[in-house]
């Protein structure tokens, strides 16, 4: 083989190679490889400057080399091209920046290599309720599985640059997606408004359940869809879960929960002082419906970034899961978290098992680009925490064809490093437990295990 076909070979096997790397496994001069690189054209990749260089063979997705525009929409729903994706041999991403990245980069990332799909668009693959709905409705046309989870990053690029116009946060990746997004935002469809609900939303709870595909691919696990809403004269995007219809134990289970969540919002915002998704509720048709302000939506166009904890922590720290106390301060050490927000998500933490919440996994905390600027680096922006979602007494949540359970309520007390959080969180929990004891569209039954469990708090909070 001449040395073109030898480098591209080489790429193709073992991965991103740095220049120096690349020479001497070849034996060839750096004159000799720049030219087999120029000879290789598109096929190769090249990042880095100086000794930062760096060579990696490009892949082809569904037999294209030709590297995918990524977009941004912003707040006022205009779109602009920010940076350009090729895929890689035999994994990963190159990600070329047209403007400044505003989210965390290690020095590879920095360059432009990502070891997998660029963790800053990795929320927007299906995912959850909808997600499986959407793979299973669109599998054929894209020519991909049914199971998102099982979606190798090539299924998960070509089905977000054809259809994911939609997706979690600002970003669209590849022409046809945002051609798809500029012909919807050019018809503005009309909101619901708050009479019309009782009618929309039973019908919509119908469809997400016979049908599968209802708005876009926000993730989580209930049962959901999305809708466009006039709230107090603005146009909001909304993520709607709801209950089931009947009335089996477990079905009253799930509408309790509900108005936990909603009830768990409330005090975050007010007790904890952090910011939280605004919520509200509605009972029609049979069903309880949770209606969610979606954060990275504004007006009818508009988006803004998000990037959840199990995205950020995959892409930067691989940290064990449900790790968000640990995950905060490793933030702060790498000087990408104010020590105020590390300290906020401790009392996030600690408030979430105090209200039971057996599942704050990493998909649960998500970040935005902060405004500031980190002191230790003018290149390193900091996060901010964006509102908290999904809060609610899970330990509680009726299992799968089994009997409903109420498991008693025994509170860990915190460790000596862990008691300033505590103590600032229980007083939180505790206001949570007495309104939820209160409020009248939570069952009777549960109502008691709410009382109870703001006793047991109650009597925690007099030994402390």
């Amino acid at each position: 083989m001449d040395t073109p076909e030898n480098l591209l070979h080489l790429l193709r096997t073992w991965g991103r190679l740095s220049a120096g790397e690349v020479a001497s496994r070849l034996g060839i001069s750096r004159p000799t490889l720049m030219r087999a690189v120029r000879t290789l054209g598109p096929q190769v990749v090249s990042l880095g400057l100086g000794r930062r260089t760096a060579y990696a063979a490009r892949r082809s997705l569904r037999g294209h080399l030709a590297a995918l525009p990524v977009y941004r929409i912003d707040e006022s729903g205009q779109a602009h091209e920010v940076a350009a994706l090729a895929p890689l041999h035999p994994t990963g991403c190159a990600l070329t920046w047209r403007e400044a990245s505003p989210w965390p980069l290690d020095a590879a990332m920095e360059d432009g290599w990502f070891d997998g799909l660029p963790y800053l668009l990795d929320d927007m693959r299906p995912q959850g309720f909808l997600g499986r709905h959407f793979a299973r409705a669109h599998a054929h046309m894209l020519q991909v599985g049914p199971d998102p989870q099982r979606w190798s990053e090539d299924d998960a690029l070509h089905a977000l640059s054809l259809l994911g116009q939609d997706s979690v946060g600002c970003y669209v990746v590849g022409e046809p997606a945002l051609r798809a997004w500029l012909a919807r935002a050019s018809d503005e469809p009309q909101p619901l408004t708050d009479e019309q609900l009782r009618t929309a939303y039973p019908q919509l709870a119908d469809a997400a359940l016979s049908e599968g595909e209802v708005g876009s691919s926000a993730g989580g696990e209930f049962p959901k869809f999305t809708a466009l809403r006039q709230v107090d004269g603005q146009l909001r995007h909304v993520l709607v879960k709801f209950s089931g219809a009947d009335n089996s134990p477990g079905t009253q289970r799930w509408t309790d929960l509900l108005v936990c969540e909603h009830l768990a919002g409330q005090v975050i915002a007010d007790h904890l002082q952090l910011p939280a998704a605004s919520t509200r509720l509605l009972q029609a048709g049979g069903r309880t419906f949770l209606e969610i302000d979606r954060f990275d939506r504004h007006g009818f166009r508009g988006r803004s970034p998000v990037c959840s904890w199990a995205a950020l922590n995959g892409g930067l720290l691989g940290l064990p899961s449900h790790a968000w106390v640990l995950g905060a301060q490793a933030l702060q050490t790498r000087g990408w978290l104010a020590g105020d927000t590390a300290s906020a998500i401790a009392r996030l933490w600690h408030f979430g098992h105090l209200i039971a919440n057996t599942d704050m996994h990493d998909g649960n905390l998500a970040f935005r680009p902060g405004a500031s600027i980190s002191p230790t680096s003018a290149r390193r922006p900091l996060l901010s925490l964006a509102p908290i979602y999904d809060m609610l007494p899970m330990r509680y949540a009726p299992p799968r064809a089994a009997e409903v359970l109420t498991p008693a309520f025994t509170p860990q007390r915190p460790l000596p490093s862990e008691a300033g959080p505590w103590r600032e969180a229980l007083p939180a929990a505790q206001a949570f437990w007495g309104m939820a004891a209160q409020d009248k569209r939570i069952s009777a039954g549960f109502r008691r295990v709410c009382e109870v469990n703001h006793k047991v708090l109650g009597q925690i909070h007099k030994s402390e």
